[in-house]
């Protein structure tokens, strides 16, 4: 459960970004007597904002320090802006966060050589206490390492492998740290933190693997909840299989020589390479009753986005994790993204604190009609500034009132965070054309 997170010089972010998802009832370092982490944080943020404006870029942020802490060496966490000199030479990150019902902030400085600050701090009574410190000026710089009291384990072993470019509480996780491992699990990604976005994949690919998940997901009953998904969202499919098929020999040619050159050019036996996989197909139901199926392929952008949504939002229901979703509204309709958003913020389906960060375009979120969405204090807004930096600020540092319609008044630019389309240059070109290609009457 994330708590707050900040960013500083992480590409188009040069000065600091501060996301908090904790509610205006938790006015220390812990929940009052009585109250809940649960009752004291909020579960979704959303964030609003013209293209390139750095909406993607506070999600992307938050997923490097999760793959980053998933393994040693795994991805960078030192991503510096580039449009100008920042202030600080390196990338910094503070997170705030609950594990175990202990509240921890976990500190990150990386520089290009690797990491210069690595901090864990935890309030198990609401008083700060060291877990860890790790400081290295430089790469040939001797290490200072300040280890708490509560850290018992075999932390030596763990401090002699971490190297320079790698993250303390990364190393911890994957050899099993006694006090750290489980802490680091709620940052870890695809565990604590997942990340949905189709900008670097085939949507069929994506569908293919989170059916197949669905249906592996000893937790589930294969039929029902596929078929529950499909139905909720009015997708006219009747249901879905996995299905053995025949790989056709051009695909399978090229597969064979795929794997040679991923042995050096050595020839493997076809009768080594499978010819046969599994297969996602849905089965349609026609005017006149009769049943046909589809492959993947053939499914809508819409169906592909919302049963990987659905599904990935189921998950962190269950497990009470964190989903980062960039451009929730994409190919779906407005009634199924609130649909998404409604189900974080419903007690009865969110039972364990799990928490929904996303970007979109459907403005229609901020709307009070039929109700009320999303509070002030859930909605963020990206701007990118005249000198090519962007910002992220919250709806509530606006004057809020509770009949205000947000939606109109983000269109009317009450709160900025609006594109400035200047089409001087577009009215050129056109005037120009124009003006070379007469049209004859």
């Amino acid at each position: 459960m994330l708590l707050n997170f900040a960013v500083r010089n992480f590409r188009c972010f040069s000065d600091e970004a501060q996301l908090s998802l904790t509610s205006p009832s938790l006015r220390t370092n812990i929940p009052r007597k009585g109250q809940t982490w649960i009752e004291a944080t909020e579960r979704v943020a959303a964030i609003f904002g013209p293209n390139a404006s750095g909406k993607t870029t506070i999600l992307d942020a938050i997923h490097a320090v999760a793959i980053a802490v998933l393994s040693p060496g795994a991805g960078t966490v030192f991503q510096p802006t580039l449009s100008r000199s920042s202030d600080s030479p390196a990338t910094e990150y503070a997170i705030d966060f609950i594990s175990g019902d202990v509240r921890y902030q976990y500190e990150i400085r990386a520089s290009r050589w690797g990491i210069s600050w690595e901090a864990l701090y935890s309030f198990p009574k609401g008083t700060r206490r060291t877990v860890f410190t790790r400081f290295q000026e430089e790469r040939d710089s001797e290490l200072e390492f300040t280890k708490g009291s509560s850290l018992v384990g075999p932390t030596a072993e763990v401090l002699r492998i971490t190297k320079p470019t790698m993250l303390f509480m990364s190393t911890a996780h994957k050899y099993g740290h006694k006090a750290l491992s489980s802490v680091a699990r709620t940052l870890v990604a695809d565990v604590g933190i997942n990340f949905v976005s189709f900008r670097d994949t085939q949507d069929e690919t994506v569908l293919q693997r989170v059916v197949m998940e669905m249906v592996a997901d000893p937790g589930n009953t294969q039929v029902d909840l596929v078929k529950a998904l499909v139905q909720a969202a009015d997708l006219g499919i009747e249901r879905v299989e996995i299905q053995r098929e025949t790989i056709d020999e051009k695909e399978y040619e090229w597969i064979v020589r795929m794997v040679e050159a991923l042995n050096d050019g050595t020839e493997r036996s076809k009768e080594d390479i499978p010819r046969l996989r599994d297969a996602v197909v849905f089965f349609h139901r026609s005017e006149e009753g009769e049943e046909f199926k589809l492959p993947v392929q053939n499914q809508s952008a819409g169906t592909i986005t919302w049963l990987t949504t659905a599904w990935h939002a189921l998950k962190a229901l269950r497990a009470g994790s964190v989903l980062l979703i960039d451009e929730l509204d994409a190919s779906l309709h407005p009634e199924l993204a609130r649909y998404v958003v409604e189900l974080f913020q419903t007690p009865h389906f969110n039972q364990h604190g799990a928490q929904l960060i996303f970007t979109s375009h459907d403005i229609s979120l901020l709307g009070n009609a039929p109700t009320r969405l999303l509070q002030p204090r859930n909605v963020w807004f990206t701007e990118k500034k005249k000198a090519g930096q962007s910002e992220l600020f919250s709806m509530s540092e606006f004057d809020n009132r509770a009949g205000n319609n947000d939606e109109r008044r983000y269109m009317a630019g009450q709160f900025g965070a609006l594109p400035d389309i200047d089409d001087h240059l577009l009215i050129q070109f056109v005037a120009s054309e124009a003006a070379e290609d007469p049209v004859d009457v």
